[in-house]
């Protein structure tokens, strides 16, 4: 009988660790860098039993996940990369323009309006109209923490709110959960930061953080405001309300790899997540490619946002005219499926299988835009760079990577063959540059608990309390003249302020009282 009841109590208590929940998982930025860093949680939290609705633009379409039900948004890429589109127009001239102390806040400007444009479209795609209109209950929801408009989604479903992103976090992000994030030892992620500050960038930065939040309070949060409400219900509460409840972050942040800086705990940095991803299969002409190559091959892509056919012609010659006159060869990501005047040593493709690349034993080097997978997996594979960023943390990646000697950082605006060529062979034949690749390695990949494990743990944690208001940090909710301590030193100053003209007036009165002394004793002798 004891045995049978100890059974039962067993039983009970396993299906009360795995009880399932209702997910809805959010990610709908157009960037497959992006989506390939989010598909292993919500395929694993499907995995383990959760029923999960996933709203993303890179849907896995793996039948066997019986507990997944994918929302495809991939028709936003086709949008956004369509020649003459308005958003891709904007985001040429986002690239392309090299921010500075004055760029750097129209940028921002042009960014949000972008991110703008992305919620528009996704909000008016018939998928998501149908399912905007269908009963739903939900005990949380995920949603890539970039920009605010779908956190309305946790409001319209009275869920509690996870924040998730593929790289760090903007300070306007931070700020949601109260977290510190000082202009010169934290600034913000999107900032053409290096690792150590001039006085001209210590003072961008500083503007930069003024200026974000006045913009973001006076004109991007109503506006989105007025976006949520007229898809999710004019009864939520106002969004600014609606992301300061956020239960948690979920950054993809690396001690090694990025700035030092104090978090809250409702901050959790989950240091990487390139060890959950599938490598991928080299297709038989690529592989054959590099099994062949007799000096080394050269691996070249900028990424899914940058496309490199859209660089100036000169950039654009001086790579070619590179390639051609250098021993090596290259795997060059294109966004055509041919290119004019190939050189012989230049194998093209519009999508490759990038860890397979970078794991393969001839690859010598990778010239990359320094998005934070790219680094992810050229740290991982301890394979040296050439970084030449363009935009988002981009410039700061590329900087640590320069910093830490496994690779050289080299400006767009700086291409040309000599350069290049010369950057090139010191790079693949200078041996610190592969040493320092696999101390950094060696650092990047030590840590005590797997990213996806981490992740998961946590998005149950908050499923399972309903919420995590107690690892609030009580500043965001603070008013500004209160966390600036402005009362406490009004009063200060206003007590000393009265203590001084006391002291003044005390010495004025002794002074008086003196002089009378003076000039009574005068009169008597």
């Amino acid at each position: 009988m004891n045995v049978l009841l100890v059974g039962f109590i067993f039983i009970v208590e396993i299906l009360s660790v795995f009880q399932c929940a209702n997910i809805l998982f959010f990610a709908g930025a157009p960037s497959k860098s992006h989506q390939v860093m989010f598909q292993p949680v919500f395929k694993e939290l499907s995995l383990r039993g959760h029923n999960v609705t996933a709203i993303v633009c890179s849907p896995l379409k793996d039948p066997k996940l019986t507990n997944l039900t994918e929302i495809d948004l991939g028709g936003l890429y086709e949008i956004v990369y369509k020649e003459g589109n308005e958003v891709r127009e904007a985001m040429k001239k986002y690239i392309q323009l090299k921010p500075d102390l004055l760029t750097v806040f129209s940028k921002d400007m042009v960014l949000k309006n972008i991110y703008h444009q992305f919620g528009k479209y996704i909000l008016d795609m018939p998928q998501m109209q149908t399912f905007l209109k269908e009963d739903h209950k939900f005990d949380v929801v995920i949603v890539e923490w970039l920009y605010p408009t779908f956190a309305a989604l946790a409001a319209k479903y009275d869920a509690p709110l996870i924040g998730i992103t593929s790289l760090g976090a903007p300070i306007l992000a931070l700020d949601t959960v109260g977290n510190p994030s000082h202009p010169v030892l934290a600034p913000d992620q999107d900032l053409p930061m290096p690792r150590d500050l001039t006085f001209k960038e210590r003072l961008m930065s500083g503007l930069y953080a003024v200026y974000v939040r006045v913009y973001y309070h006076l004109v991007v949060l109503p506006r989105e405001d007025a976006l949520a409400r007229k898809h999710f219900g004019k009864d939520i509460p106002y969004l600014g309300d609606i992301e300061k409840n956020i239960s948690l972050l979920l950054l993809n942040r690396n001690l090694v790899f990025h700035k030092v800086m104090p978090v809250v705990p409702a901050i959790i940095e989950l240091g990487y997540m390139n060890t959950n991803k599938s490598v991928g299969k080299m297709d038989p002409e690529l592989q054959d490619f590099m099994d062949k190559s007799r000096n080394g091959v050269v691996y070249f892509s900028l990424g899914s946002n940058v496309q490199v056919l859209e660089l100036p012609k000169d950039k654009l010659n001086a790579i070619l005219n590179t390639f051609k006159n250098i021993k090596y060869d290259v795997v060059f990501k294109i966004n055509k499926d041919t290119l004019d005047n190939k050189p012989k040593n230049v194998l093209t493709r519009k999508w490759v299988p990038q860890g397979a690349i970078l794991k393969h034993k001839n690859t010598k080097l990778f010239i990359t835009q320094g998005g934070l997978q790219s680094c992810d997996e050229t740290i991982i594979n301890q394979v040296p760079v050439i970084a030449i960023p363009f935009i988002f943390d981009q410039i700061t990646n590329a900087d640590r990577l320069a910093k830490y000697g496994m690779g050289k950082y080299l400006d767009y605006e700086d291409i040309t063959e000599e350069i290049l060529t010369e950057y090139i062979n010191e790079v693949i034949t200078k041996p610190s540059y592969k040493k320092n690749a696999i101390i950094l390695s060696k650092l990047y990949t030590d840590q005590p608990t797997d990213a996806l494990e981490k992740a998961i743990w946590w998005i149950e944690y908050v499923i399972r309390h309903k919420g995590a208001s107690h690892l609030r940090y009580p500043s965001s909710d603070l008013p500004l003249y209160q966390y600036l301590m402005l009362d406490v030193l009004f009063l200060v100053f206003l007590a000393l302020s009265i203590l001084i003209f006391i002291l003044i007036i005390i010495v004025k009165l002794c002074i008086c009282l003196s002089r009378k002394m003076f000039e009574t004793k005068t009169k008597k002798e």
